[in-house]
């Protein structure tokens, strides 16, 4: 049995056999003297080590052997053939033995992050300008409808971050040797040279954060004040089979608001905070779903409450003839009040048509008319209900339409009048 001993790489523990020590140990001192490395460029080199002897199926406490050091010396070269000279350091020279060029590895680049550096990443993994798959992504979060954000999240989640030096040659497709992982220390331990999050960049977060604040505060003020204005509504549609799918779409989109207002709270503590918990990361996926959901629930429920009140408001319009005091030599009739719509038609005879819909919870307007010269006023009286919030029956109290009929010479004006017809009804 060969005798063993202990050693740590890159600060992992490891089992080793004692003619295997001694010739990583030579190794490790060669690379240090020909290279001249410095102690971050050796970390990077360990740590190249120990990712190595992983693929070679030697985890942490496992045991190395000298056939381990010896592929680890074919794989990474020989120290020798990159000793330090005047010119610049190729790092695509493999040396003897090295690795052929690698396929790419998709990881989080963080060294060029903004968020969470998914985006830099997929850029560096297509060997495109991270600008552009930055400006696809944001454009993808508004025409999805959130669904990006999802799908942000989870390559988060999935993407394992270039943390080593190697990982950031792997990421980009160059072979980890020890020229390339020379190049990394000599550039600040890394491929591209490692640039710290600089005042833009705080600039940029926080400015994000706020925004995302401040939409998340917007939500809940809507969803107080939208749900408050629904409960009016659906309260006046009783007895109506329009009520039940108000109900499902007040439920729905309730739901929606305070998923979203959820989701935007957690987003807006990672953008400042600059971190993100698998537990934070997966509400906000639940959240997401839930919203998604949502939409499509509120969707159905709109339309079929939509369609049920059109149906039900075909048999719940009322028309009612608006009683005229005096007639005669009127010149001009002159319309004040919110109204649906006026439509005047010329006739033989004046005459009024008031439509409204006729709801339970709400009573039948009062449609007034009085003489002033030879000018007749019409004003609608208001007979909704005074209420803190928004009342519903403010939505449908006003008749559908003001139908006017009226002799060629007579004047109709007013905010809701909007043309005439010039067809002659002369027995109106």
């Amino acid at each position: 049995m060969k005798e063993i001993t202990r050693i740590h790489l890159a600060k992992t523990a490891f089992s080793i056999e004692i003619e295997a020590k001694s010739s990583l140990e030579k190794y490790l001192n060669s690379i240090q003297k020909n290279m001249h490395a410095e102690p971050e460029a050796m970390r990077e080199i360990e740590a190249r080590m120990v990712e190595i002897l992983a693929e070679r199926g030697v985890m942490k406490e496992g045991v190395i052997s000298v056939d381990d050091v010896l592929a680890i010396q074919k794989q990474m070269g020989e120290s020798r053939d990159f000793a330090d000279g005047d010119g610049p350091v190729d790092d695509d020279l493999d040396g003897d033995g090295s690795e052929s060029k690698p396929e790419r590895q998709l990881m989080r680049d963080t060294d060029n992050a903004i968020i969470g550096g998914v985006c830099a990443g997929v850029a560096a993994y297509f060997n495109i300008n991270p600008l552009w798959v930055r400006l696809i992504a944001i454009v993808s979060s508004f025409a999805t409808f959130g669904t990006a954000v999802l799908i942000y999240v989870v390559m988060w989640l999935s993407m394992p971050p270039a943390s080593t030096a190697s990982d950031k040659l792997r990421m980009r497709g160059k072979p980890v040797t020890l020229a390339a992982l020379k190049k990394a220390a000599v550039e600040g331990g890394s491929v591209i040279a490692n640039e710290s999050r600089d005042l833009a960049s705080k600039i940029l977060r926080y400015s994000a954060g706020i925004i995302i604040f401040l939409m998340t505060l917007g939500v809940v003020i809507g969803l107080i004040v939208g749900g408050a204005v629904g409960l009016s509504v659906i309260d006046l549609l009783s007895g109506l089979n329009a009520q039940i799918w108000a109900w499902g779409l007040w439920i729905s989109l309730v739901i929606c608001g305070i998923s979203a207002a959820v989701l935007g709270m957690m987003l807006s503590r990672s953008v400042f905070t600059w971190t993100m918990s698998r537990v934070s990361a997966f509400s906000m996926i639940i959240a997401t779903v839930v919203i998604s959901m949502g939409m499509a629930s509120s969707i159905v429920f709109g339309m079929k409450a939509s369609s049920e009140f059109i149906y039900e408001s075909q048999y719940l319009t009322k028309r009612m003839n608006v009683e005229i005091p005096d007639a005669d030599n009127v010149k001009t009739i002159s319309i004040n009040g919110a109204m649906g719509s006026v439509k005047r038609t010329n006739s033989d005879k004046l005459k009024i048509e008031a439509e409204y819909i006729e709801l339970p919870n709400m009573k039948k307007p009062d449609v007034n008319v009085r003489r002033e010269g030879d000018r007749l006023m019409v004003s609608i009286a208001e007979k909704c209900p005074r209420t803190i919030f928004f009342s519903g029956c403010q939505m449908f109290y006003t008749p559908i339409g003001l139908k006017i009929y009226a002799p060629a010479g007579v004047n109709v004006d007013g905010p809701a009048y909007y043309g005439t017809d010039s067809v002659d009804h002369s027995d109106a």
